[in-house]
């Protein structure tokens, strides 16, 4: 059946009492477009003191997601079900398929590629549904892309869009509890050494990661970054016809990188496999703060696109000026509820599954500035975005 779009909608965020789905769940229960808030998770006993602070729109659910017959119940006459949990190659298509089934919208933070291409191949099941999915709507993925979107329409037409993240190292319990804390560090030492989907020449195409490259950002010249496995390049681009090349790239301080550049070399010669390798990597010194070397000089968040603008080549630059509290939940859950609300409005762009450029980037930026801190270094600006153009001429 198709998604019924009234007001006061019911929202079902699994994960719900997990450091994304509980910020999420915070913007939610306080937001007038919602009417109850589901906090669903295996941990009964966490959804339930979640819930029993945010107030009455929000209930507690116990609920195992890879229990088809339990979620397809949990999914009956919800709305919009937003999918914090992890790992997505395994709850990214199972819960999306379970929503299109429903009748109910979709949105997540997946920032695997490989899910994301599965997801993306239900959009005629979406359509067919009446049901708009949104796949991807954290920091980065999310953030990064409508960044990417604005950079974008600077331009005439585009050449290529990059997006970038600065990898900043580990939290200082995942050095104290490497063995506990090592699922993140995985994840992203996986995305460094397999082989990864990119835009290239046009299209789809394998790619290597931790490729070198160097990158200029308007007013603040070139920096040395390197490729990532992320969602960005693979829906950037359907967003916007002409573009040749689209990655997702990290900057780093130095010694972090040479850190991770070193173990992703181990687990390709199979001296090492992404586990232990995870920990090697968490336990090496020198790659924390100061001691890693210097700063990057390009922003933390960013996207940078290049084309033509009135017959001239240009390179525009766009960053956000005010974020969210820089913690991981914060960064990645309170976009993804601003989204959510965006979509509980009507905003949330036509039935199908779609990257974060579905959305309205301005809407998106100005609803997220209401929950953000002042970024450091800045007085609160009149944008919340930083847009900068430059023409490129010849060396």
């Amino acid at each position: 059946m198709a998604a019924e779009r009234r007001t006061g909608k019911r929202v079902l965020v699994t994960g719900g009492a997990g450091e994304m789905g509980a910020h999420a769940c915070r913007v939610l229960a306080g937001a007038e477009e919602i009417a109850e808030v589901l906090v669903a998770d295996r941990n009964e006993a966490a959804a339930t003191a979640l819930a029993d602070v945010l107030g009455p729109r929000a209930k507690p659910l116990a609920l195992d997601i890879s229990d088809a017959a339990a979620l397809a119940s949990a999914l009956s006459g919800i709305d919009i079900v937003l999918n914090t949990t992890g790992p997505f190659y395994r709850f990214g298509p199972l819960v999306l398929r379970a929503a299109i089934a429903a009748g109910t919208h979709y949105l997540d933070i997946c920032d695997d590629f490989e899910p994301t291409l599965e997801m993306l191949g239900l959009d005629a099941a979406a359509r067919e549904a009446g049901v708009t999915a949104v796949i991807g709507v954290g920091a980065s993925p999310g953030i990064s892309n409508l960044l990417g979107v604005l950079a974008m329409n600077e331009c005439d037409a585009v050449e290529t869009v990059y997006t970038s993240w600065r990898a900043s190292g580990f939290q200082r319990a995942e050095v104290d509890d490497s063995v506990r804390s090592s699922a993140a560090v995985e994840h992203w030492l996986h995305n460094c050494t397999a082989t990864i989907k990119a835009w290239r020449d046009g299209g789809l195409a394998d790619t290597q990661p931790l490729e070198e490259r160097t990158l200029s950002y308007p007013g603040r010249g070139e920096a040395t970054v390197w490729v990532c496995g992320h969602p960005e390049p693979l829906t950037l681009p359907r967003s916007r016809s002409g573009v040749r090349e689209s990655l997702n790239l990290m900057t780093s301080r130095p010694r972090l990188m040479e850190a991770v550049i070193r173990t992703a070399n181990r687990v390709r010669s199979g001296e090492l496999d992404v586990a232990a390798a995870s920990r090697a990597l968490v336990l090496e010194p020198g790659t924390m703060g100061s001691a890693a070397g210097p700063a990057p000089s390009l922003p933390v968040l960013f996207a940078v696109a290049e084309g033509t603008k009135d017959g001239k080549r240009i390179r525009v630059g766009a960053r956000p000026l005010v974020v969210p509290d820089d913690s991981m939940g914060t960064m990645t859950g309170i976009p993804l509820a601003v989204a959510t609300l965006m979509t509980a409005r009507g905003q949330g762009g036509r039935p199908g599954v779609h990257g974060p450029e579905v959305l309205d980037a301005r809407t998106f930026f100005a609803d997220l500035a209401q929950h953000a801190r002042q970024a450091p270094g800045n007085e609160r600006p009149a944008d919340v975005v930083e847009v900068v153009v430059e023409e490129i001429t010849a060396r």
